[in-house]
C-alpha cells in the first residue's frame, strides 16, 4: 500500500471509538479477523475491499471502507458492547459516508503513482527523453542502476546533462558507531552551475 494512502487512513481504535460502549480489543479483533480471514463467513469482501479496510501496522489503520464493515460487525451483532447496541451511529456513518470520496482518492494517487512509474521506465530506457527539470538524485540512481548496475559509480548523459554516481567516503570513525561506511551520491552540475542532488 502506497504511503500517501496510509495517510488518508485514520487509526483504527478512533474508528472503533466511534461506536458508544464498544469494548475495543475485541472490536479491533473482530475487524482485524473480518478483513484478513473473511470471518464471519458471510461478509464478503473484494481484493480492493480488504486492502483499502485495514492495514496491519505498529498503529492499525482504518478506511471509511472498514468503518462500514465495523457497521455490519455491529449491525450483525460481531462486536462485544458493554450496554445494548446503540439504534444511531451518527459519527460512524458520517466517516462511512465519506468513502466515495476516499476511493476517488485513492484511484487519483494510484494513477499518479503507475504515471510516475511509467515515465521513470520511459527515462530509463531512453535517458534522453527526460527533462531537466526532471533530474534528481532519485532518478539519476535509477538510470545509472539500469544502466551500469546496481552498485556501479559513473557518468551518464540523462536530459542531455552529464549525471554522476560516485562513491562518497566513509566519514571519520564515530564513537557512537560501530562501523562507518561509504555510500553512493547521485549529482548533476545545473545549467547555472551549481551542483544538484546529493551533497558531496
Amino acid at each position: 500500500m502506497l504511503w500517501d494512502i496510509r495517510t488518508l487512513m485514520k487509526p483504527a481504535l478512533s474508528v472503533i471509538d466511534m461506536i458508544p460502549n464498544v469494548h475495543r480489543t475485541p472490536a479491533l479483533a473482530a475487524l482485524r479477523r473480518a478483513v484478513l480471514e473473511g470471518r464471519p463467513a458471510t461478509l464478503r469482501l473484494t481484493d480492493e475491499d480488504r486492502e483499502l479496510a485495514f492495514h496491519d501496522a505498529h498503529v492499525q489503520l482504518t478506511s471509511p471502507v472498514g468503518a462500514r464493515i465495523l457497521r455490519i460487525l455491529h449491525d450483525g451483532g460481531h462486536l462485544k458492547l458493554k450496554k445494548p447496541p446503540a439504534k444511531t451511529l451518527p459519527a460512524l456513518d458520517a466517516y462511512i459516508a465519506t468513502e466515495p470520496a476516499f476511493r476517488a482518492e485513492v484511484a487519483r494517487l494510484l494513477a499518479a503513482d503507475a504515471a510516475k512509474r511509467q515515465r521513470l521506465a520511459e527515462i530509463i530506457s531512453d535517458p534522453a527523453c527526460a527533462r531537466p527539470e526532471e533530474l534528481s538524485a532519485y532518478l539519476v540512481d535509477k538510470v545509472i542502476s539500469a544502466r551500469l548496475g546496481h552498485t556501479a559509480t559513473g557518468t551518464l548523459e540523462i536530459a542531455g546533462i552529464p549525471c554522476h554516481r560516485t562513491l562518497r567516503p566513509a566519514p571519520p570513525q564515530d564513537s557512537t558507531r560501530i562501523r562507518s561506511e561509504a555510500s553512493l551520491c547521485s549529482w548533476w552540475i545545473d545549467a547555472t552551475g551549481q551542483r544538484q542532488g546529493d551533497p558531496a
